[in-house]
């Protein structure tokens, strides 16, 4: 036996069968698992707590008593996260899965790709949002990676890189490759923090002034978008067959991914007929005739088109749409998805239920839309209240 396998083996403290608890250097309690696996050599596995060692083992023995390979796994991350992204390619969406793609290639698998899964901790998870939080970043140069520093990643980033992280080593427990998942022993501490951004309010001058500003060809999608409180791929994805003027109703049946692919929305609760304002569907009704001479106002064509009828690009109606039209107007500075929250607050100053704005947006529960909006609901209320009851007071003292 080797000399530290000897000092850890006086270190330990037997606890039941199969089970010693032993002290750190650094003073903390662990737990060991003591079991024989498939090929009958003795194992051990280490835990944080009595409960999870009690668990482990009864599990460890009971797949190899009824004949399942349980044996120290070699596999690396990366390995494992490969195959765990491939098996994800027919449950996630293109975009997506190609999004979990980046966030493996540009930030996991080069700090922890190399290691051994089974060998992941959750300090080693802690250490890769502290990496990020201070803006450390891999770049390939001359067929190896090196390790640059820039701007800090927002949490957001952080969040999703954990995201994926944390299905990774979920499906690497719940098949056995390790013990737990170590993205869920994070302390609340070492979790990126978020703050909630402000929503942008416009008033009723500022939309105007928007919609007014916006390039011709551009001017109905914004106009929708900013009105309805549809979601960007939403708004692109209308075809003329989910827009009935006559009725003054817009059908969301479909959304418009980044690869220009017509999709189902992810929930049932965002397939919806949200309605719309005469005054809008007049200005649809005029942007279907500029359309029909154009030669693409057929029912499947889509209602905001390129010059050849196809899709409009994310990102171009952001650039050449939505941001001249704000520098053109000298107005505050918006992202596309801001016009759904300018929508959301014109609807709640107007007396919009939470069900109903809800409904609306298509968010899969009301609970959603109060745990965003809360503040929005509380400011509208309170400001008619404290009007009403500052004119009861004192409104005769004015004349």
């Amino acid at each position: 036996m080797h000399q530290a396998s000897k000092q850890s083996a006086r270190l330990r403290t037997r606890v039941e069968r199969g089970i010693f608890k032993r002290t750190t250097r650094a003073g903390e309690t662990r737990y060991e698992v003591s079991y024989t696996d498939s090929d009958g050599y003795q194992r051990w596995r280490t835990v944080t707590t009595l409960t999870e060692a009690r668990r482990l083992r009864a599990e460890l023995v009971t797949r190899v008593s009824s004949g399942e390979r349980v044996a120290p796994s070699k596999v690396t991350l990366e390995e494992f996260a490969a195959e765990w992204l491939e098996q994800q390619r027919s449950r996630l969406r293109p975009t997506t899965h190609v999004l979990y793609g980046s966030y493996l290639a540009q930030h996991i698998n080069p700090r922890l790709g190399s290691r051994k899964i089974t060998a992941i901790t959750v300090d080693d998870v802690a250490a890769l949002i502290a990496d990020m939080e201070q803006g450390w970043r891999y770049r390939e140069r001359d067929g190896r990676l090196v390790r640059v520093t820039g701007k800090p990643f927002a949490a957001w980033t952080i969040r999703g890189v954990l995201v994926v992280l944390g299905r990774v080593l979920g499906r690497a427990a719940r098949v056995g490759t390790i013990n737990s998942n170590p993205v869920r022993r994070l302390e609340k501490e070492e979790r990126p923090k978020t703050a909630r951004r402000e929503f942008p309010s416009l008033d009723r001058e500022a939309i105007g002034a928007l919609i007014a500003k916006t390039p011709k060809r551009y001017q109905a999608l914004v106009a929708v978008s900013v009105l309805t409180g549809l979601r960007q791929g939403e708004a692109l994805g209308l075809r003329w067959q989910d827009v009935n003027i006559k009725a003054g109703l817009i059908r969301v049946r479909y959304q418009l991914d980044r690869g220009g692919v017509l999709v189902e929305p992810k929930t049932a609760a965002a397939k919806r007929d949200i309605p719309i304002p005469p005054s809008l569907g007049r200005m649809l009704a005029e942007h279907k005739q500029q359309a029909f001479a154009k030669g693409y106002a057929k029912l499947a064509d889509f209602v905001f088109a390129s010059e050849t009828g196809g899709p409009l690009n994310h990102r171009n109606i952001t650039r050449r749409g939505l941001e001249r039209a704000i520098a053109d107007g000298k107005l505050q500075k918006l992202r596309w998805h801001d016009l759904r929250h300018v929508a959301a607050s014109v609807l709640i100053a107007e007396g919009a239920s939470i069900p109903y704005l809800s409904r609306v947006l298509g968010h899969s529960s009301p609970a959603i839309t109060l745990a965003i909006y809360a503040h929005e609901f509380a400011r509208a209320e309170h400001a008619d209240r404290t009007r009403d009851r500052m004119e009861e007071a004192f409104g005769d003292l004015l004349g």
